[in-house]
Formats: C-alpha cells, structure tokens, sequence
C-alpha cells in the first residue's frame, strides 16, 4: 500500500513539471482534449483555474476560414483567452494543404488570434461528416497528404515561432493500426507534439482504449507524446504512465461537467464545495450569456453542458428535465439550488 502511495505521489510530480515543446514551454503534463460543443473559451478559461496546462479550441474548417477571411463566422470558434488560458492550441482540419496554409496566414495575422501559443492538426475525428471529406481521422488512411498539410502549417507556423502538434487515433479500424509509423511521419515534416486518442475510427468512442499503441507512438518519435483515451482520474493517468511512458496526459469526455477534475488529479487535497460547484455554473452560465449577448440563447446552447455539470448530483435525472424547460438565468439557479 505504502509504495502505491509513494507511486501516485511521484506521478504528481511528474504531473507538475513543465513540457517543452520547441521554444514553448507547458507549465505541466495535463490537457483537455478538445470536444465538439464542450471546449469553447469559456469552459476553457475555467479549466486552466483548475490547473490544466494545455488546451485546445473546438475543430474549425481550414477551408472555412478561407471563406471567411475577416472571420465573421468562425471567430466565436477560434476564440482564445491569452490572459487566462494557460496554454492554448487552435485546432484546424481539413483536407487541403493549401487551405491549411492560407487559414494559418489568417489566424497568424490576427491581433489577437496571433497570441494562440500552438496549431493542433485534426486527423483523430471520427465524426462521418468530417470523414466523407477526407479531412480528420480519414487522413491516417493517407499519410503523404497529412505530411504535406503538416508541412503546410509548419512553413507559416515558423515563421511567428508557433509549434505545430497533430492529433491522431490509433488507425483507421483494428486491422490498420497505423499510429506509430504514421506519428513518425508527421514528426519527420516538423510536428513537436503527437496527441494519441488510442481507439480506431471504427471505435468511435466506444469499447476501451488500446494503450499499447500509444506505447509504440513514444518509442517511434523523439517529440512528446499525450495519451488520450479512458483517462479520468490519477489512477488511469498512473496506470497509462506505467504502461507508456508517454509526456503528457489528454482527458476529454471525464472533464465534461467537471472541470475540477484537474485539481482533483494534482492536488491530492482538493475537495468541491457545493457552494463551489455553484458558482462555476453561475460564472458558466454569466459569461455565456455576456458572450452571446442573449440570455434565452445562452441557456439554449449551454443545456447539454448543464446537463453533464448534474453528473452524481441527487435527483439530477428530475434537474435535468427541468433545465430542459429553462429560459432564464434565475429559473436555472433555482432548480441548482434546490439539488
């Protein structure tokens, strides 16, 4: 017992120390995996309180903001926070190396956008409208187009000393396992970081994470590597290091609803309040409705994340169906404070 004690403990630590990648610096080794609908600014914002290190904006169309050059449309996407994000990555997919290149320039030029600290590549998305473009996790089926989309955004990238990192999954379906020759490619054309979602696309998100192919990844390329998949408290993160040795740890779908799960996982004392809980949500909530300037809108498109906030709450099944009914911020409090 006292050496698993001691194990967590050193994990911590590890936890704790800073990443270099190229000429940036990660204040530790814990990221939030980017999640349609979940990881925008806000939520973000309340992460790295928690203490995440690095984050990642929503995907967001290469070609789209090509389309959109003043970004009018896709702003409210690629927004960051530089005074309250830790580190933050804006997060592109697609399928033409010219449009990475030209939606680069764009976000590069961009007073506030040029703040970002890193590209991430999309190539892991398993969603069917992103795939049927050949864009997301359908690019590991066509490694010589994703290293020259990664060579793309590098020659733009370089120029304002932002590093590139890749997100990727373990291949296309069980018989095509491609991570570890595939990272290397993407490494070989001046990627700094490797992020591993270890299900196939065929997995989706389902059935459990193979994490020996996040292992090979780590042994095929000299950069860092993040695992992702099945991570959701230290004991998975210890678990996952021990069989990885991998640089950094990605978790997704357990910090839905529950931003302090980093506090949770790097300091051993931290205990939520409810008082606490509350006023996260109330902040959530606050800031959403300045962000879109409508309080009924807000509520609206925060109903799946008020949702996953309920997550172990009592009669959280009964809340849930009320906040479906909720139009303001003050019914929504209600229902919160009666739980």
């Amino acid at each position: 017992m006292q050496k698993n004690v001691l194990d967590i403990n050193t994990i911590r630590n590890f936890l704790q120390t800073p990443l270099e990648i190229g000429d940036l610096i990660i204040k530790n080794r814990m990221a939030l995996a980017p999640l349609a609908g979940t990881s925008e600014v806000i939520f973000r914002s309340i992460c790295s309180e928690y203490g995440v290190g690095l984050t990642t904006t929503e995907l967001v169309s290469a070609r789209g903001i090509c389309y959109d050059p003043e970004l009018k449309r896709n702003y409210q996407y690629l927004a960051i926070d530089p005074d309250n994000e830790n580190t933050v990555a804006i997060q592109l997919f697609g399928h033409d190396p010219a449009d990475f290149k030209r939606a680069t320039e764009i976000i590069l030029q961009h007073p506030i956008l040029q703040q970002v600290s890193m590209l991430d590549i999309n190539m892991g998305c398993p969603m069917k409208k992103v795939v049927k473009t050949g864009a997301g996790s359908a690019l590991m089926k066509s490694p010589d187009s994703a290293q020259r989309i990664v060579e793309a955004v590098v020659n733009v990238a370089d120029q304002y000393k932002k590093p590139v990192s890749v997100k990727i999954r373990s291949g296309w379906d069980q018989d095509s396992i491609n991570a570890p020759e595939f990272a290397k490619l993407m490494e070989d054309v001046g990627a700094k970081l490797i992020t591993v979602h270890a299900r196939t696309r065929n997995q989706m998100y389902s059935g459990q994470a193979d994490w020996n192919v996040i292992k090979h990844v780590v042994k095929q390329v000299s950069i860092p590597v993040y695992g992702n998949g099945d991570l959701t408290d230290i004991d998975s993160i210890f678990r996952m290091y021990q069989q990885t040795n991998c640089s950094g740890f990605a978790i997704g779908r357990a910090a839905q609803g529950n931003p302090w799960v980093f506090a949770e996982i790097l300091n051993p004392n931290f205990e939520l309040k409810n008082q606490e809980w509350l006023e996260v949500i109330d902040r959530h909530v606050s800031d959403m409705i300045e962000k879109l300037s409508n309080e009924e809108t807000a509520i609206s498109k925060m109903r799946a994340q008020l949702s996953a906030y309920l997550k172990g709450k009592r009669n959280a099944s009964k809340a849930r169906h009320q906040i479906m009914q909720c139009t303001t911020k003050s019914q929504l409090l209600e229902i919160l404070h009666s739980i």
